[in-house]
């Protein structure tokens, strides 16, 4: 008998058994937030968000100095208290969105559109309109900005559905929670993996693509283009798109008014840069895209998500 391979088949199913019984018990954690913050008023969930977010500042320590080593990169100039006190503000905003969400989530159809026009307003809708009117699909770039969970909800809310490109979860069953949160107005989820020929088919039938672009990707996936005058790897799936497409890219955020109110820019259509090289395109096209996200978080830091290793792959 091969003692040490029954051996580690028995450590495997132990693992993936525990692996199952903490899914479930996040899942079970989720859904009594979920239950607990639909009886609440809007404005007492968004504070019981942002008192969880203060509190994970103080005992999530790894993330804590993800966020300040990430801001210190880019803000090499500011004093640290200034640095502290806005990544603080960060996982404040990231609370606040969390529950924001479940709020709205949990209600029926009437009171959920009434809540999102009572908390949401829109500036630029002229550069919507003017992306409209030439009849092509709408490529929308974001970021992890603001409640940027609620932009793609409070667009298609207004009656223009959004397709939102995302990576599933690794909690199936939380996954598909978040699902149903994204989708409740309209929107479709298509899942990032293989989602290329998806994108192309729907921006030729005139439809609307979100794609969030300022997260860390690996060298095989991304070019490199300066993001607060440091090379940061940066996918180059949205450019390739929008050059195959011909599809309108407008930027697009929505950013926290005070503590409780949202605004949703839509920013003027971005011109694609067309030589006919198209490496050179797409590192021009990814870094006019960086460029535009970047000057959102830089007039508005304490709403960007920090927490993530953005710098993570380097140059070779």
């Amino acid at each position: 008998m091969d003692f040490g391979a029954d051996w580690q088949a028995s450590l495997g199913k132990i693992k993936k058994k525990k692996g199952r019984f903490l899914r479930n018990i996040e899942y079970i954690i989720v859904l009594c937030l979920v239950k607990l913050v639909s009886v609440l008023t809007y404005k007492l969930a968004s504070d019981i968000g942002g008192f969880l977010g203060r509190i994970a500042y103080l005992v999530d320590r790894r993330h804590r100095r993800i966020a300040l080593q990430n801001l210190n990169k880019a803000f090499p100039d500011m004093d640290e208290e200034k640095i502290a006190l806005i990544a603080k503000r960060s996982f404040e905003n990231v609370g606040r969105s969390a529950t924001e969400v479940i709020y709205i989530a949990g209600r029926r159809p009437r009171t959920l559109y009434q809540a999102i026009h009572d908390w949401v307003t829109v500036e630029g809708q002229g550069n919507l309109d003017e992306a409209v009117k030439k009849g092509k699909g709408i490529l929308f770039l974001s970021a992890h900005f603001g409640n940027w969970e609620l932009l793609g909800i409070a667009m298609s809310a207004s009656g223009s559905p959004l397709n939102v490109i995302a990576r599933p979860l690794d909690n199936p069953k939380i996954d598909r929670l978040l699902t149903s949160f994204r989708s409740m107005t309209g929107s479709r989820v298509i899942p990032k993996k293989g989602a290329l020929r998806g994108i192309l088919r729907r921006l030729k039938n005139g439809e609307r693509i979100g794609i969030l672009i300022d997260q860390n990707t690996s060298r095989d996936e991304g070019v490199f283009v300066d993001f607060f005058g440091c090379p940061a790897a940066t996918n180059r799936g949205p450019a390739l798109i929008a050059m195959k497409s011909g599809a309108s890219v407008t930027p697009f955020f929505i950013t926290r008014e005070g503590k409780y109110r949202h605004k949703i820019i839509y920013c003027p259509e971005i011109t694609l840069h067309k030589s006919g090289d198209t490496e050179k395109d797409v590192h021009l096209n990814t870094e006019r895209f960086t460029k535009v996200m970047e000057s959102y978080i830089r007039e508005y830091p304490e709403q960007w998500f920090w927490m993530h290793q953005r710098w993570k792959t380097r140059p070779e």
